[in-house]
């Protein structure tokens, strides 16, 4: 269980998230750590900084929030997202997309109040321990036709999210595995595999290269046949510097 989650609020009104702000900062175990005023500066924030919760408004100016919504669900971070809109008529298509909870503003105290509560128990359920978190994958079974196949971990180059479930692109094939990144990624050995971004994990004893991208980015180049180059988010540079001393 985590002491604190991360919160960020996207609206196009500054009063607004103002307002919101203002709500949360009465529960001390959510700290709101990021604001955006329309989806794309959401989207990149999600991008750069893992956030257990988005508190999402729809009427936004360059992308509706079911389309950011469905968007942060394809991602392997995949946070809860509660709609606070002014529209109470995209209720169901909301649900559609997974929302945690669907607030019409103005939204009141009490309101909030019971969200949080319940987005906490479910928060703190998912993130307690278990034994399948700890223990830690020999080889990896994955589906190929008719058939489970068991890759041994060293051939495997990289996973890519796929929705629920994740591609395993290995030494000799691609493969469907019956995992989430995220959950994938918890019984890996870290000192071997790396998030190097939201929806990929490397293998690092594949990659030979670590090479400059546009916008002053970075992408590691693999040594397989087709020079692979995955891409190395902002938040995940940091780290791999750490760790690579680069």
């Amino acid at each position: 269980m985590k002491d604190t989650y991360r919160a960020l609020i996207v609206d196009d009104e500054a009063p607004a998230r103002s307002e919101l702000r203002f709500l949360l900062n009465r529960h001390a175990r959510i700290k709101v750590v990021g604001e955006a005023s329309g989806a794309e500066e959401a989207l990149a924030l999600a991008e750069n900084l893992s956030y257990d919760v988005v508190f999402l408004d729809i009427n936004l100016p360059d992308i509706d929030g079911i389309e950011v919504a469905a968007r942060l669900a394809q991602g392997a971070d995949n946070p809860y997202v509660v709609f606070v809109t002014a529209y109470s008529e995209f209720a169901v298509r909301a649900f559609e997309v997974s929302a945690f909870d669907y607030l019409v503003k103005p939204v009141t105290e009490r309101r909030i109040d019971q969200t949080v509560d319940r987005l906490l128990s479910t928060l703190d359920a998912t993130a307690r321990p278990t034994q399948d978190q700890h223990s830690r994958l020999e080889r990896l079974a994955v589906n190929r036709s008719d058939k489970t196949v068991l890759l041994a971990l060293h051939h495997i180059l990289y996973f890519q999210a796929e929705g629920d479930y994740t591609r395993v692109v290995a030494q000799g094939g691609s493969y469907l595995a019956n995992y989430s990144l995220k959950s994938l990624g918890e019984r890996l050995d870290s000192k071997e595999f790396f998030r190097c971004h939201r929806s990929y994990i490397v293998n690092l004893s594949h990659v030979s290269e670590i090479i400059s991208l546009p916008s002053n980015t970075y992408g590691l180049q693999l040594a397989d046949e087709r020079k692979t180059v995955l891409p190395l988010s902002r938040r995940q540079t940091r780290e791999l510097r750490k760790r690579l001393e680069f």
